[in-house]
Parts: C-alpha cells; sequence; structure tokens
C-alpha cells in the first residue's frame, strides 16, 4: 500500500514501525517479582505486552533467581463493540460474554494453543532449572478493545549460567509464529512465501537491561512504513502490514481468512484514519 505525503523524506533510509503487540514473547524480571502465590497463578495480573511487570531494581539480593515468562496467544475472535448508556447493552453485553466462552471451548483454538504451551515449554527448558518450568495460567481469555484472545502463561527459572541472550536464542523465532515442529515449520514457511522476507514482522521488539530484566514482544498488529523512493521526492510511504494465523486438520479456510482480516483490521483503521487527516504529515 502507499500513501501519500506532502512532507519530504529527510532520511531516505528511514523506517517506522508502528506496533500495537499485545503478545508477550519473553520476559525476564528476578524471583521476587513472584513471591506470592497469587502472582505465580497470574490471575492478579493486567494482560498484555504492553504492561510490563517492575523493572529489577540493582539494590536487590544478587543472589535472587530470575524467571522467564511468555504468553503466547493463539485463538481470536471478534468482540460486541458497545457503549456504557446503550439501551441494548445488557444483550450486547451477554452476546459479547457469549462470544468469549465459545472461543474459551473452542476445540481447534485449544488445540492450537497447547501445541505452542508445549513448544514453548521444550524451549524454555532449555535454558532453565530442571523441573522449574510449569504453566501458571493454561488457555485463559484476555479481552481487548476490538477482539477477544486466547492466552496461556508459561514460566521458568532461569539457569544461573544463562544470560537473556541465551533466552532469546534458545526460545526464537516465537514459536506463536512457527507452529511446531519449530525448524521444520519455518523450511515448509520460506518455502510457501516464496523466500521473500516478512521484515520486521512476526519478529520482537523490546528491551534487554543491565540489570539482567527483559522484556520482549511478538510483532504483530503493526505497521512498517518506510519511503517509497521510486517516485524520487520521497513524496510518499510503503506501507506493509503483516497478518495471518495457524492452520491445523481442524481449520476452515473461510474462517482462518476473515480471522487474518479481523487481527489487521484495527491497524488498518488507524492507518485510514491517519492518511485521511488533512495535515497527517505531521
Amino acid at each position: 500500500t502507499k500513501l501519500a505525503k506532502d512532507a519530504e523524506v529527510n532520511n531516505c533510509s528511514s523506517v517506522s514501525i508502528c506496533c500495537s503487540s499485545p503478545e508477550r514473547f519473553l520476559s525476564v524480571n528476578r524471583s521476587d517479582r513472584f513471591s506470592s502465590a497469587s502472582d505465580d497463578s497470574d490471575a492478579s495480573r493486567q494482560h498484555g505486552w504492553e504492561f510490563a511487570p517492575p523493572f529489577a531494581s540493582k539494590e536487590q539480593d544478587s543472589e535472587s533467581s530470575f524467571v522467564v515468562e511468555s504468553k503466547p496467544i493463539k485463538g481470536t475472535a471478534s468482540r460486541i463493540i458497545y457503549k456504557e448508556g446503550d439501551a441494548d447493552v445488557v444483550a450486547k453485553q451477554k452476546e459479547d460474554e457469549a462470544i468469549a466462552e465459545e472461543l474459551r471451548n473452542s476445540a481447534k483454538n485449544r488445540a492450537e494453543n497447547l501445541m505452542i504451551v508445549d513448544l514453548l515449554r521444550n524451549d524454555l527448558s532449555r535454558i532453565c532449572v530442571p523441573g522449574s518450568v510449569h504453566v501458571p495460567k493454561l488457555m485463559g481469555i484476555e479481552s481487548f478493545a476490538t477482539v477477544h484472545q486466547m492466552v496461556s502463561t508459561i514460566r521458568g527459572v532461569v539457569d544461573p549460567k544463562n544470560t537473556p541472550i541465551d533466552v532469546i536464542a534458545a526460545c526464537f523465532p516465537g514459536g506463536s509464529m512457527t507452529g511446531a515442529p519449530k525448524l521444520r515449520s519455518v523450511d515448509i514457511l520460506d518455502d510457501l512465501e516464496l523466500g521473500i522476507s516478512r521484515g520486521p514482522y512476526s519478529g520482537s521488539l523490546g528491551y534487554i537491561s543491565l540489570n539482567g530484566s527483559m522484556d520482549m514482544n511478538i510483532v504483530i498488529r503493526t505497521a512498517v512504513v518506510t519511503p517509497d523512493l521510486s517516485l524520487g521526492s520521497g513524496s510518499a510511504w510503503d506501507l506493509s502490514i503483516g497478518a495471518g494465523g495457524a492452520i491445523t486438520a481442524l481449520s476452515e479456510s473461510e474462517d482462518e481468512f476473515e480471522e487474518m482480516l479481523l487481527k489487521a483490521s484495527a491497524i488498518c483503521k488507524s492507518i485510514e484514519e491517519w492518511s485521511d487527516r488533512p495535515n497527517h504529515d505531521n
């Protein structure tokens, strides 16, 4: 997609990654963060990658261990959008709750989610203390502005000999974007996609701190914007939005296509609103 733009592009090699991902790929934090049973149950925490756990402090016990966490998303359903004060708000709330419950009980989505949970348990076991990898929340439903998502939480205690870089190396690329078995799936995807790079899409963004903490997402729900150099004047942008879904034996092609459009719809709408603004070059 190309977006017209009046302002000159100052840096022709510039790229903008407009990311609204709700999915946590990996976080690493001191075990003090999970000192109580309620913390480890995942019930008391906000959902989504954007709610990062508290930063570890250099003043904390240097001997305390680090916990790695992953929150893969597998299973998406469109929400019923309503506002408080709508005449039929109660009926819409019940319909929205019914959609979430249908997602929770979907055999196809539960199979997808469980596959990725097992894959991530295997990945984390490579860099965690033996026996520490566990699943405090399996196939929970997290509700966002436009969609319900099925999300699981996997945690483990990082082996002291490993660093955040080792954690990334053991788990990248994210299993929720590859399926299982991971290496063979990636080979098949590369063939199907004709060897064309996905760019930032399905990769990861985040931070690695000097104190040993880390928080990384999965790059979904994202627009990648680069200058279109074909016109020479820098008066347009190239825009790329990646979206997809997992295919299993229970998949229906039309349902998978609609789910893909649903995943891209919010970011597409935001881009359309931006491009329609009279002064969107600012």
